[in-house]
C-alpha cells in the first residue's frame, strides 16, 4: 500500500493501544514506526529490475520485524519516556504496527517477501485490495480525526477509532470475499480453461476486477464485475512470447522477475530491443512494469542493462478507466 495508509494504519492501531495511556502523540509514534519497512527503497540499486523485485524484502519480513521490534520499543521509549511506562503495551504497538505493514501489503498485487529469508517460493500475495484505496485510507483517518476532534471527550475519540479501526478490517475481509467469488468464476470460465489465473481488484474500488491468465503461449484478461454476473468485459486472448530466440544469457533480474511475477510475465519486442512485461499491473498492452534488456542488431542480440519502458499517464489509466465504468453498468455494457 501506499506510505500514507501504512502511516495511518500505525497510528491507528497505536491510537487504539497506546493512546488512552499516552494521549495523541502515540499517533505520531505508530505512524512513523508503520513506515519504517519502506525505508527499503531508498536503498539504490543499480539494476531497474532489482529496484523493483527486491523492495518489500528484509524489511518487510515478519521475521526480521519481530527481532527488531525491542530494540525499536527501547530506543522510542527513550525518546518518549512516557511511553517507557507502558513498555509492554509499548512493545505489542511496535510490534503490530510493524507486522501489520507487510500483512497488508500481502493483500495487494505484488504480495510480500513475509518470510525472507525463508525461501518459500515468490512474494506472498492474495490480492484483495488496490494499492492505493481511498475508502480504506478514510476509514483510519476518520478515527484518527475523531481523536484530535473529541478532546473534550478523549474517550470517544479513541472508541470511534477503535470502531474505525474495525471496519477498515471488515473492508478488507469484503475484498478477501471478493478475491474468492472472482476467483470460483473465473475458474469455471472456458475462456480460462487450462490456464494460470490472478484476480485482483482494479484501481481504487472493490466492485470491479481483473482476471489475468496465463498458459505456455497464450494469454488472456478481462473486466468482471462483483455486483453483477455478467461474464468478463473486454475479454483480450492473445499470444504470449517466451524466451526470445538468440538471447544465450538471460540477466539474473530479469531471471528473478520471472520469480517475482509467480509466472505472470511475457517478453516481448518493441522498437528493435527485446522486452519483459509484468503482466499483473495494468492493462493489455499498456502494462505499468515493461523492461528493455537487450537490443537486436542485424547480427545478434545484445544483453544491456535492463531499464523501465515508462508510459503517459493517459496510457496507462484513460482507457483502463473508460472499461472499469463499462463493467460497472452492467450486461447491457457488453
Amino acid at each position: 500500500m501506499d506510505s500514507v495508509t501504512q502511516f495511518v494504519l500505525g497510528a491507528s492501531i497505536s491510537g487504539a493501544l497506546l493512546g488512552p495511556r499516552i494521549g495523541p502523540k502515540a499517533l505520531l509514534i505508530g505512524g512513523i514506526v508503520a513506515t519504517l519497512p519502506d525505508l527499503d527503497s531508498f536503498v539504490p540499486l543499480d539494476d531497474a529490475i532489482d529496484n523493483m523485485t527486491y523492495h518489500r524484502g528484509f524489511s518487510h519480513s515478519v521475521i526480521v520485524q519481530t527481532a527488531l521490534a525491542p530494540f525499536i520499543t527501547f530506543a522510542i521509549g527513550k525518546i518518549a519516556p512516557s511511553s517507557w511506562q507502558h513498555k509492554k503495551i509499548l512493545f505489542l504497538t511496535v510490534w503490530l504496527a510493524l507486522i501489520t505493514h507487510s500483512l497488508l501489503d500481502s493483500l495487494t498485487t505484488y504480495g510480500t517477501q513475509i518470510l525472507w529469508p525463508l525461501e518459500i517460493g515468490p512474494p506472498v500475495a492474495l490480492p484483495s485490495v488496490f494499492i492505493i484505496d481511498p475508502i480504506y485510507t478514510l476509514l483510519l483517518l476518520t478515527g484518527i480525526a475523531a481523536i484530535f476532534l473529541a478532546r473534550r471527550k478523549p474517550g470517544g475519540g479513541y472508541r470511534m477509532n477503535r470502531i474505525m479501526l474495525g471496519l477498515s478490517c471488515a473492508y478488507l475481509a469484503v475484498g478477501l470475499t471478493g478475491n474468492t467469488i472472482i476467483s470460483s468464476r473465473a475458474s469455471a470460465d472456458p475462456v480460462f480453461r487450462d490456464m494460470r489465473i490472478h484476480v485482483q481488484p482494479t484501481a481504487f474500488n472493490l466492485l470491479v476486477w481483473q482476471v489475468t491468465a496465463v498458459s505456455e503461449d497464450k494469454l488472456a484478461t478481462g473486466l468482471t464485475s462483483l455486483v453483477n454476473n455478467c461474464g468478463m468485459h473486454n475479454l483480450v486472448t492473445v499470444p504470449r512470447h517466451q524466451i526470445p530466440p538468440g538471447v544465450k544469457d538471460i540477466p539474473p533480474s530479469v531471471k528473478r522477475l520471472e520469480w517475482f511475477t509467480d509466472g505472470f510475465y511475457s517478453y516481448g519486442e518493441k522498437d528493435g530491443s527485446q522486452t519483459i512485461t509484468d503482466l499483473r499491473m495494468g492493462f493489455y498492452p499498456n502494462y505499468v512494469f515493461s523492461f528493455k534488456f537487450a537490443d537486436k542488431s542485424t547480427d545478434e542480440v545484445v544483453v544491456v542493462p535492463p531499464e523501465r519502458i515508462r508510459l503517459t499517464y493517459t496510457e496507462r489509466a484513460d482507457e483502463l478507466f473508460s472499461m472499469i465504468t463499462e463493467t460497472l453498468k452492467g450486461c447491457d455494457a457488453s
